[in-house]
């Protein structure tokens, strides 16, 4: 697996290389575009656009997992709330969150809650709709089995309920974290807001393609760092299931 991996990369970068062998002008080759990305991780501008993005990464991820999961656990819960929102739900969640940059300029201009609104609109989906199935898979006879044996109604829901949906939440929450930070980096892109992306248009703009290109990189760390995070807390708070007591 992990020579697999390496093979993939080796692969994309010896494409890199040959890209830019054929287009110079465009293409900056790996070794001059790290060589950009040393010179700015001595710099503060790198620095303060990671902190940037990454508020309000943390803040649109968190705002999503507050709302999405109690609301997608409660609608779940009921049949006719499941189907009386279906439709809505489809609707809303099938609208492209980058159409509403333009609304976000207007009521705040390039700043963070403009992009929060964008994060927010496409990110939290993921999360409810897997909560939503998360609810709908809890097995009926454990509650009768519980309500028999008088279990009380907390021990179902921390023994029973919980354990049951968690690991769809997890799933829902792993694929809300990858999208949530896409649609930073957009938003900051095409909005102006601070951040990397805000840093890469910059780049763009002044013709700096080893610069731009070294952003796009830093981008790409950021996804990889999200994505181990999140597979670290899942794999914690999944060590009880069975594909991860497989896998140790």
């Amino acid at each position: 697996m992990v020579l697999a991996q390496l093979g993939v990369i080796a692969l994309a970068v010896g494409l890199w290389w040959y890209l830019s062998g054929v287009a110079p002008g465009s293409v900056p080759s790996p070794v001059r575009t790290f060589a950009e990305l040393g010179a700015l991780v001595g710099t503060g501008a790198l620095w303060t656009a990671v902190a940037q993005t990454s508020a309000a990464w943390l803040i649109g991820i968190a705002v999503c997992t507050l709302v999405g999961i109690p609301a997608g656990l409660l609608i779940g819960a009921s049949r006719i709330a499941t189907d009386s929102t279906r439709l809505t739900i489809d609707f809303v969640r099938n609208i492209p969150p980058v159409a509403l940059v333009p609304l976000g300029l207007l009521l705040w201009g390039p700043t963070r809650n403009m992009v929060l609104l964008l994060v927010i609109s496409g990110t939290i989906w993921p999360i409810v709709i897997q909560s939503i199935y998360a609810s709908r898979q809890a097995e009926p006879q454990l509650r009768d089995v519980a309500r028999v044996f008088h279990l009380g109604r907390r021990w179902w829901l921390t023994h029973i309920f919980l354990p049951g949906v968690t690991p769809f939440v997890m799933t829902g929450l792993r694929v809300a974290a990858t999208i949530c930070l896409l649609l930073t980096i957009t938003g900051e892109l095409f909005g102006g807001a601070p951040g990397v992306g805000t840093q890469i248009q910059n780049a763009q703009i002044g013709n700096d393609n080893p610069q731009m290109y070294a952003y796009v990189v830093v981008a790409a760390l950021l996804g990889l760092l999200v994505n181990s995070l999140i597979w670290i807390a899942q794999r914690r708070l999944l060590r009880w299931h069975p594909s991860f007591r497989k896998g140790s």
